[in-house]
């Protein structure tokens, strides 16, 4: 379907309320669509006074961008008339534009991830010097700019776990299994952490806690089958163990659960009734 001047209208409409939002990029290519548009087809002269009129407003609007000015010190003021040049302009102007936003947000994913680097770096070294206090500053610090870097929880884990701070490993632990809960090394850590503390009702509750819904986690499961076992909670941890056995036939340890449970259970002697 040709262009027609409502649809050129509509463009420059957003053209202008991706202005108002900062959008830079897309204020460009919008405008850019509608020149486009409007050199293609002829008008009425009534709607071509109100698209051009548009078109100078839009114009106006992208000569005070920083993106633009870059590459057009002065502006880029509507010239009626040259319509085609500015079209021919606007495009790889638009294409500049997108390519100094990509290579910004490289070099700023670049900077993220230096600081996490240097803050793990830094807090493993303190952890060294026995400086807990200090090391979990910098592991915090590494956290807040974290995005999709999800080896990050159970190596600030495993920081803790080797320098002895087992409780203080577990608030990493428990990220670890919510941002990765197919990963076995945050469940390991979440065992040994709770063994060396003695902190099965904090692992219980964690394990809660991080369990995403909805879906099968059979290692969560597992894990939480093996902490009811802990506790002593063998229907819990029947249950828990056959969870995990029913999504994955390969898990040991779960297996290893419900035969205990199995046993335990049937020793148990039913409740008196009141």
């Amino acid at each position: 379907m040709p262009p027609t001047g409502k649809s050129i209208r509509e463009d420059l409409g957003r053209a202008k309320a991706a202005y108002a939002k900062n959008e830079d990029l897309r204020t460009v290519q919008l405008l850019a669509t509608a020149l486009k548009a409007f050199v293609s087809v002829k008008l009425p002269s009534s709607d071509r006074i109100i698209v051009e009129g548009l078109l100078r407003e839009c114009f106006a609007n992208i000569s005070k961008l920083p993106r633009v000015r870059k590459y057009a010190p002065n502006g880029v003021p509507y010239a009626k008339g040259q319509e085609q040049k500015l079209c021919a302009y606007l495009l790889p102007l638009a294409q500049k534009i997108a390519d100094d936003i990509n290579r910004e947000s490289l070099d700023a994913m670049r900077e993220r991830k230096l600081r996490i680097d240097h803050a793990v770096i830094k807090g493993t070294k303190l952890l060294a010097e026995g400086n807990l206090l200090e090391a979990q500053r910098n592991f915090r610090a590494a956290v807040e700019d974290y995005v999709d870097e999800k080896g990050l929880f159970p190596l600030i884990a495993s920081r803790l776990i080797d320098a002895g701070h087992f409780k203080a490993s577990l608030e990493y632990v428990k990220r670890a299994m919510e941002e990765a809960p197919d990963n076995p090394r945050a469940y390991d850590f979440l065992m040994t952490a709770a063994g060396k503390t003695d902190e099965w009702p904090l692992a219980e509750r964690i394990l809660s806690d991080a369990k995403p819904k909805p879906g099968a986690h059979p290692l969560l499961d597992q894990a939480l089958a093996m902490v009811h076992a802990r506790l002593g909670n063998w229907q819990e941890a029947q249950s828990a163990a056959k969870r995990a056995i029913d999504a994955d036939a390969q898990l040991l340890d779960a297996r290893k659960v419900l035969a205990v449970a199995a046993k335990k259970l049937a020793a148990t002697p039913p409740a008196q009734a009141s």
